[in-house]
C-alpha cells in the first residue's frame, strides 16, 4: 500500500489516498471512494524534479539528474528497443529494420568524437571500480570531475586511461575524507603502483591540488573491520588515537601506520591475542614499521603500555 496526497473529484477536496500496487485501485481516506483507475484523481503535485538549486530555479521536467560520471553528463537520449507502436502494435519489416538503423546510428554520434570515446571507456572503468572499492557517490562524482579536468589538460597522452582514472580515484577519496591506500587501487585496478604513484603526482602538480591527509581514526575503523576486533577494542584504540594526534606524534607518519599500531596495543589491553603479522597485513605495512610504530607509542605516550 502505497499512500500520498491527490484530489479526489467525489469529495472535491485534497485529501490522503491510498494506493493497492496489486490491484491499482486507488482509495480516498476521506469518503472512500475505490476506483480501478487514476481519471477520478486529478495530481497536485509538481511534474518536475528538481536536483539542486540552479534545477529549481529553471524548473526542469522530469528525468535522470546530469553527471559527470557519464560521457554526455546524462543529457543524450536513448531509442527504445521494443519494436512497437505508440498503440503498442509490433512494427512490420521496413519499419524495424529502419529503427534498427536509427539505434546504430545514435550509438554512434553520441561517441562519435575522441574525447567522448575517452570519456566513454574510462567512465565505464570508473562503474566497475566503484563498486570494488566500495565508494560513494560523491566520491565517484570528484572522480569524475578530476578525470575531466586531466583530460582536458591532455595529461591522458602517453599514460593508460586506467592509470589516469585511478589517479583521479585516490584524490577523490583523499578528498572525501575516505581511507583508501595507493597499493589498494592499485591492486584492484590491475597497474602497478609506481606508475599510480607517478600519475597522481603528475595530477597533483599540474592542477594544483591541496590533498589533505587521510584522519588516522577513520584507517582505525577499517582495520578493525578487517581484523574483526570488539567493539570495546576498537573504541579503546579511537580514544587514544585522538591523543596521538593531539600530540603530534602522528606528523609525517603513514596513518595506517599509526593505525595499526594504536590498534595493535589496544588489542593486548584488551586480552585480545592478535599477532603482529596480521595487523601488518591489514594495515598494508611491513611488520618492521608496526614494531616501530609500536615501540615510538611506548615511548611517547606510556599510557599505552
Amino acid at each position: 500500500m502505497l499512500a500520498s496526497k491527490l484530489v479526489c473529484k467525489t469529495c472535491s477536496q485534497a485529501s490522503d489516498v491510498v494506493t493497492d500496487a496489486e490491484s491499482g485501485e486507488i482509495i480516498c481516506t476521506n469518503c472512500g471512494m475505490v476506483n480501478s483507475n487514476d481519471k477520478a484523481f486529478q495530481v497536485s503535485t509538481a511534474e518536475w524534479r528538481a536536483f539542486d538549486h540552479n534545477q529549481m530555479m529553471d524548473r526542469s521536467r522530469v528525468g535522470m539528474p546530469m553527471t559527470l560520471t557519464r560521457h554526455d553528463k546524462g543529457l543524450s537520449t536513448v531509442i527504445g528497443i521494443p519494436n512497437k507502436d505508440a498503440s503498442g502494435k509490433e512494427l512490420d519489416d521496413s519499419m524495424r529494420s529502419m529503427m534498427q538503423r536509427l539505434r546504430t546510428w545514435d550509438h554512434r554520434i553520441q561517441v562519435s568524437s575522441p574525447t567522448d570515446r575517452n570519456l566513454a571507456r574510462a567512465f565505464q572503468r570508473l562503474e566497475m571500480l566503484r563498486g570494488k572499492l566500495g565508494l560513494p557517490d560523491n566520491v565517484i562524482e570528484k572522480a569524475a570531475y578530476v578525470y575531466r579536468k586531466a583530460q582536458r589538460l591532455g595529461m591522458v597522452k602517453g599514460r593508460t586511461i586506467a592509470a589516469t582514472l585511478s589517479a583521479s580515484i585516490y584524490v577523490a577519496s583523499r578528498e572525501a575524507g575516505v581511507p583508501r591506500t595507493l597499493a589498494e587501487i592499485a591492486s584492484l585496478s590491475n597497474i602497478s603502483h609506481k606508475e599510480l604513484s607517478r600519475v597522481y603526482r603528475l595530477i597533483v602538480l599540474n592542477l594544483d591540488l591541496k590533498v589533505p591527509m587521510i584522519d588516522p581514526v577513520k584507517c582505525i575503523a577499517k582495520i578493525a573491520n578487517k581484523m574483526e576486533v570488539s567493539e570495546k577494542t576498537k573504541r579503546h584504540a579511537i580514544s587514544y588515537m585522538h591523543n596521538v594526534v593531539a600530540t603530534g606524534i602522528a606528523a609525517g607518519k603513514d596513518p595506517m601506520g599509526i593505525a595499526g599500531a594504536v590498534l595493535y596495543l589496544s588489542c593486548i589491553q584488551n586480552d585480545e591475542h592478535r599477532t603482529q603479522i596480521d595487523f601488518a597485513a591489514a594495515s598494508g605495512v611491513t611488520e618492521v614499521t608496526l614494531r616501530n610504530r609500536c615501540k615510538e607509542l611506548h615511548t611517547k605516550l606510556p599510557q599505552l603500555n
